[in-house]
C-alpha cells in the first residue's frame, strides 16, 4: 500500500479517537465553558500526559484536581492583587498555599506543581476568566498562533502538549470553519508515535528524531492528499497507544 493510501487509513480511526477518548469531553462541552474551574480542569487533563505512563500521569492529574478543588472550593478562581508574574521563584512564593498542598498531597514532580500554579496565575490576570473560553475565541479571531504560544509559555505544557489542547478544542467545538491551512501546524502534535509512523509509512524522511518543521510537512502532506490533518494525528494516537488492540481485531486479515 502507498503513502497516499496508508495516511488514508490511519485517518479514519480518528472516529475511533473521538469515541473513546472524546466522547466525555463533548458531552461535557457547554458545562466546560459555564465554570473557569472546569475548564481548568478540562486543560489539566492533557497537560499531565508529558511522555510517562498514562496511569501515572492519571494519578497525579487527579490529585492535582483534588487540591485545586479543595482549596478554590465554591469559588472559581484564586484572585490575587499584586502583578502578573512568570518565574518560578516567585510564583511559588505567590501561591505559596497551592504549592504546598500539592506538595503535602503527593503531585511529586517540581514541574508539575508549577504548572499548576502558572496555569492558575494566567486565568486570574486574563479579563476571560475561563481558559477555554478565552482559547476558543482565540481561535475564531484569527489568533490561533497567539493562543499557541500563550499555552507553550506555561510551565511543563509545551509545544506537543499546546497543538494537543489545540487540535481537540478545533475539534470539540467544531472551529475548522475558522482555521487557514496554515493555523493546522499547530494543531499536529508530535510525539514518538506520531513521528515514528509517519516516518514508517513514508510521510517524512528527515532521520530518526523529531525536527523542527515536522508539523508543519505531515500538514501539507495530508493536504495533498486530500486529508484532514486533525484526522491523521488523531489516528495516529489512537494506532499507537491501541496497536496491539488493533492487531487482535484484524489478525484474521493478516
Amino acid at each position: 500500500m502507498n503513502t497516499k493510501n496508508l495516511v488514508r487509513q490511519i485517518a479514519r480511526f480518528y472516529k475511533n479517537y473521538e469515541f473513546e477518548l472524546l466522547k466525555g469531553r463533548i458531552k461535557d462541552k457547554k458545562d466546560y465553558l459555564k465554570s473557569p474551574k472546569s475548564a481548568l480542569f478540562f486543560v489539566l487533563s492533557y497537560s499531565f500526559y508529558q511522555g510517562r505512563r498514562d496511569e501515572i500521569s492519571s494519578m497525579f492529574e487527579e490529585r492535582a484536581r483534588a487540591t485545586v478543588d479543595s482549596l478554590l472550593g465554591n469559588n472559581n478562581v484564586l484572585l490575587y492583587g499584586s502583578p502578573k508574574i512568570t518565574d518560578k521563584n516567585n510564583l511559588r512564593t505567590k501561591y505559596r498555599e497551592l504549592y504546598d498542598l500539592l506538595k503535602q498531597n503527593k503531585v511529586n514532580k517540581e514541574g508539575d506543581r508549577l504548572m499548576v500554579i502558572s496555569l492558575v496565575n494566567f486565568i486570574q490576570f486574563n479579563n476571560e476568566k475561563n481558559i477555554l473560553h478565552f482559547l476558543i475565541e482565540q481561535i475564531k479571531s484569527k489568533k490561533i498562533a497567539e493562543a499557541y504560544l500563550i499555552l507553550d509559555e506555561i510551565w511543563s505544557i509545551g509545544p506537543k502538549i499546546a497543538s494537543l489542547i489545540l487540535r481537540d478544542v478545533v475539534y470539540i467545538y467544531e472551529l475548522e470553519g475558522c482555521l487557514s491551512e496554515e493555523d493546522y501546524y499547530f494543531l499536529q502534535p508530535i510525539d514518538t508515535w506520531v513521528h515514528n509512523l509517519s516516518k514508517r509509512i513514508g510521510l517524512v524522511d528527515k532521520g530518526s528524531k523529531i525536527y523542527k518543521g515536522e508539523a508543519k510537512d505531515i500538514t501539507d502532506k495530508c493536504f495533498e492528499f486530500g486529508v484532514n490533518p486533525i484526522h491523521y494525528n488523531q489516528g495516529v494516537w489512537y494506532v499507537g497507544s491501541n496497536s496491539l488492540k488493533i492487531l487482535l481485531e484484524n489478525i484474521d486479515k493478516i
